[in-house]
């Protein structure tokens, strides 16, 4: 709406009315030199053209007005907002300096180099930028928010401090000052002033809940127990159906160990109006430790909180998300993928669901499954290259060679940033070559990718090996499968060497 209205205030000074060398200021008609009204009219065709997105026009006319008229700051400023939008940033950078030395006092000029100076990263100019701007204007809490960002990027962190509390003084204590502060004494090593920062939050806002709960979660992370506990009793004085307070001290005071605090869980996970994040949070740190020796004794009451999450939560994915990563862990994988399944149908935007759920079906032989599970992934993700990679792997199996291989290759062009997924990819796109015994193919395509990790992959190796044998060169394939035996030993592999064939 602004923009629109700016365009038809320049339009209108540039209707004829211009072409006349008068204008009327105060009541009084004032001549106006023609070329006066030349240069207003050069400077507002430049403007009206970047303010329609025509850049390349608009850079043409402003360097034409910079040339003829060297001395105003305007056009100057004009010509570095379009060379920014065509990201020329070193020529915009050039142009807002010159506008800079025009007009020093003007902030908005000094901004827009600073902002530029940081895009290119001279974080050091950047900052005498803003360092002279909150000289200048010291009552803009905006400017001291910007340096202190500015330092914090520069790797200055006391210094960042010391903006934030002039920043702090403008504006009084807020949550983002506290928590940028609270970042930086955790990155300096001083946890007594981070966790003070979370107390004066506190002290300021004492009707403000959450404010409490952040700090028990901290004292509760740097291991000052007894802290947290007080902290978190509080907060049940003030609210007793507190989730947060009564999941962290469950168990009371005594310390009843790992099977000792997942029993006193049981009540909170049996009440429903405990939230789930809270429960899910506080079984998180027993995945590790159920494949550990101790893990056994975990493995009941942790299914039995599981089971209360479904029950409780039914309607909610998460709920069947970790239950399905509990009966994973305690090596259920039926019961697990069932509850994958459910997670799904409840809430399918969640690429590690549908990778459990895929990676379980491959391991049951369940190749239909995974074919017709992965396709539907494949609509769901259409930019995760893993779920291409199923359904290769299946249509291979499945004889679907053509499948495979158009799947295949449409997500290999992701896996840029995925040398491993690469690589197994790869195998199945030789392994569809084969099967539509295109031999020589998968054999170029395995040597080509051996130079970019193949040749520490088994089944690249073996397969390249397979494909060798089966055009009669059967000394290279015993080479290929010797070096896949050294990397993944196997019955089928050591036979291949053993008879030089397939």
């Amino acid at each position: 709406m602004q923009q629109a209205m700016r365009i038809r205030l320049i339009l209108l000074f540039l209707s004829p009315f211009v072409a006349f060398a008068q204008n009327t200021i105060g009541g009084v008609k004032v001549s106006v030199p023609e070329a006066e009204v030349s240069r207003q009219s050069q400077f507002l065709m430049a403007e009206r053209e970047r303010l329609l997105n025509h850049n390349e026009k608009a850079l043409e006319l402003y360097k034409k007005f910079t040339y003829d008229n060297p001395s105003v700051d305007a056009g100057w400023y004009g010509l570095a907002r379009t060379h920014t939008t065509l990201r020329d940033l070193p020529s915009a950078l050039d142009a807002i300096t010159k506008a800079v030395t025009l007009a020093p006092e003007n902030e908005w000029y000094a901004v827009y180099q600073g902002d530029l100076l940081e895009k290119v990263g001279r974080m050091k100019d950047a900052m005498l930028v803003y360092e002279g701007l909150v000289k200048r204007f010291p009552a803009k809490p905006e400017f001291h928010e910007q340096l202190a960002y500015l330092y914090l990027k520069n790797e200055e962190p006391k210094k960042a401090l010391k903006a934030l509390d002039k920043w702090e003084e403008l504006t009084g204590i807020s949550e983002e000052i506290v928590f940028k502060k609270h970042v930086i004494y955790v990155g300096l090593g001083d946890l007594k002033k981070a966790a003070s920062e979370y107390k004066r939050l506190v002290d300021a806002f004492p009707d403000e809940l959450k404010y409490r709960v952040e700090l028990a979660t901290y004292y509760d992370k740097i291991g000052d127990k007894n802290a947290a506990r007080q902290t978190y009793e509080e907060i049940l004085r003030l609210d007793p159906d507190n989730s947060s307070a009564r999941m962290a001290l469950a168990g009371g005071n005594k310390d009843n160990g790992d099977v000792g605090k997942l029993l006193a869980y049981k009540s909170l996970f049996d009440d429903p109006k405990v939230s789930i994040d809270e429960k899910v949070k506080a079984l998180m740190p027993y995945f590790t430790k159920l494949n550990t020796p101790e893990g056994a004794s975990l493995k009941q009451p942790i299914l039995e909180l599981g089971a209360l999450l479904e029950k409780h939560h039914a309607d909610d994915a998460k709920a069947w998300s970790l239950s399905g990563d509990l009966f994973y862990h305690t090596n259920q994988p039926a019961e697990a993928l069932d509850r994958y399944k459910k997670c799904i149908k409840l809430n399918p935007s969640v690429f590690a669901v549908w990778d459990n759920t895929l990676e379980l079906l491959l391991e049951q032989g369940d190749f239909n499954e995974v074919l017709s599970t992965a396709e539907k992934a494949i609509d769901a993700f259409p930019n995760q290259p893993k779920a291409y990679y199923y359904y290769g792997m299946a249509a291979n199996v499945k004889g679907k060679h053509e499948d495979a291989l158009n799947q295949l290759e449409q997500g290999l062009l992701m896996t840029a940033n995925n040398p491993g997924l690469r690589l197994d990819m790869t195998d199945q796109v030789g392994l569809a070559l084969m099967g539509k015994k295109d031999f020589a193919g998968a054999i170029a395509r395995y040597e080509k990718i051996l130079v970019k990790g193949g040749d520490q992959h088994p089944g690249i190796l073996e397969h390249l090996g397979d494909a060798l044998a089966i055009q009669g060169q059967a000394a290279q394939a015993v080479e290929y499968w010797k070096k896949a035996y050294n990397i993944r030993r196997t019955p089928a592999l050591e036979q291949k060497i053993a008879s030089g064939k397939m």
